[in-house]
């Protein structure tokens, strides 16, 4: 039987679109998100209503997300962070759920007005029909039916299920202690959980790379309150830099490594896209901050919001203007530690610093993560070391097959003759009260 292509410039009609939009929103996938749920309905009746002209950021911001209608798009990106999530559910519904959908519903990317299109229906071909070789066109091939290819004989089907199966059952005896809890991976799956925690939103926020050059341009360090009030923007700019000042100002840097760790931190299972969101240090607010778990990435030379948790722990990252060195600061050290670590950097050895802080969240109500270092390097590896084999060890050390108490990480990072680097644990704390003491 042969299938009429149907126009893709074809429209459907409200009533298919309604009808679509309902078995999206009651399916498994947007079931399990209220706000992503109200989001897609919120925009697609105001389309079907005649009203698409109206959906705009602000509009959606204030309605489906509550916010007032004075609020400031450029501190608070609820809009297009959701927008984001939004498009990527709508894209596994129709991979999945809907993968037999007639009609496809997207929201294009620099819009948010919805888009309802029938797929397009590849044409069946009928029978072959048998045409004489003198009838056959010069310029055409006869099509020839493929030979019909036979399968693997059923027994070597069931000897690879039987395989497959031992192995399934191998791992999990590996993993799995008599108890029937898994060995490794409770501390791990506990501090991930806490930091990703499916009460609370995450906000993944790396470094804003621009405030580093502004220092090494003007001499000033852009400590937290310049950072909130935006004072920073009134610096004087140094001579012959007036017609670049402003790019710089007004720029949103970020470090290519800060990119690949908030890639790799998304990646995670515990992640939950409806409840994280990736935030540009200058687009936040303090209530932000306080309100919500938080990964920040970076020292607070380039991420003053670093320093809002000045309160937990003895490990401060910072940076000797007057010797141009970035360094170490461990303040009330133990024994065996150092008051100071400082970042060296010659042409035949690199040695840089990472840090890494497991600490409460600012509410007391869950925990927040800090990755940082004295440079780019010591960012990389404490990075490394958090997403790599070795942590999960640490994890089990701390917490006993437990669950680990919160901390502070000292990492040095070892470059000889351009070798890779090399991470060595240089002392940790485990914090027992605010002060970490």
């Amino acid at each position: 039987m042969t299938t009429t292509p149907r126009r893709v410039e074809q429209t459907p009609s409200i009533e298919q679109q309604r009808l679509l939009l309902d078995r999206i929103l009651s399916s498994k996938l947007f079931g399990k998100s209220h706000r992503l749920a109200s989001f897609l309905r919120f925009i697609c009746e105001e389309q079907q209503q005649g009203r698409g002209h109206t959906i705009q950021e602000q509009r959606i911001g204030t309605v489906v997300f509550g916010r007032p209608e004075s609020y400031h798009m450029g501190e608070d990106s609820i809009v297009r962070s959701q927008a984001r999530f939004l498009r990527l559910r709508l894209q596994e519904y129709f991979a999945t759920e809907g993968k037999d959908e007639p009609i496809v519903l997207t929201v294009p990317k620099g819009s948010y007005v919805p888009e309802f299109h029938f797929r397009e229906t590849l044409a069946q071909p009928g029978p072959l029909a048998v045409v004489p070789s003198s009838e056959a066109p010069a310029d055409e091939s006869i099509p020839l039916e493929e030979p019909r290819r036979r399968g693997p004989p059923r027994g070597v089907l069931i000897a690879v299920a039987i395989v497959v199966l031992c192995t399934a059952v191998l791992i999990g005896w590996r993993l799995i202690r008599p108890d029937g809890i898994a060995s490794v991976t409770k501390p791990e799956l506990h501090f991930w959980a806490s930091i990703f925690d499916p009460k609370r939103s995450t906000l993944i926020v790396p470094a804003d790379s621009s405030l580093v050059l502004i220092d090494e341009l003007t001499g000033t360090e852009i400590g937290l309150p310049d950072y909130t009030t935006r004072r920073y923007r009134s610096f004087r700019p140094p001579s012959e830099m007036e017609h670049l000042w402003s790019a710089l100002i007004q720029s949103q840097y970020t470090s290519l490594a800060d990119l690949r760790i908030v890639s790799d931190l998304e990646r995670l299972p515990q992640v939950d896209p409806t409840k994280t969101q990736i935030r540009f240090a200058r687009d936040l607010s303090v209530s932000e901050i306080k309100q919500n778990n938080v990964v920040l990435i970076g020292s607070s030379r380039a991420n003053p919001w670093v320093d809002l948790f000045d309160g937990y722990g003895r490990i401060r990252v910072g940076y000797d203007a007057q010797a141009k060195e970035n360094v170490v600061h461990n303040l009330d050290p133990g024994p065996g530690e150092n008051p100071l670590y400082v970042e060296i950097g010659d042409a035949n050895e690199h040695l840089a610093y990472g840090v890494i802080r497991y600490l409460p969240s600012l509410d007391g109500q869950s925990s927040s993560l800090l990755v940082g270092g004295t440079s780019k390097a010591g960012t990389e590896t404490a990075a490394e070391f958090l997403l790599g084999p070795e942590f999960p060890k640490f994890l089990n050390t701390l917490a006993h097959g437990g669950i680990a108490p919160h901390f502070e990480l000292l990492l040095s990072a070892r470059n000889l003759n351009g070798n890779s680097y090399q991470s060595t644990i240089i002392f940790y704390h485990l914090l027992i009260n605010p002060s970490g003491r």
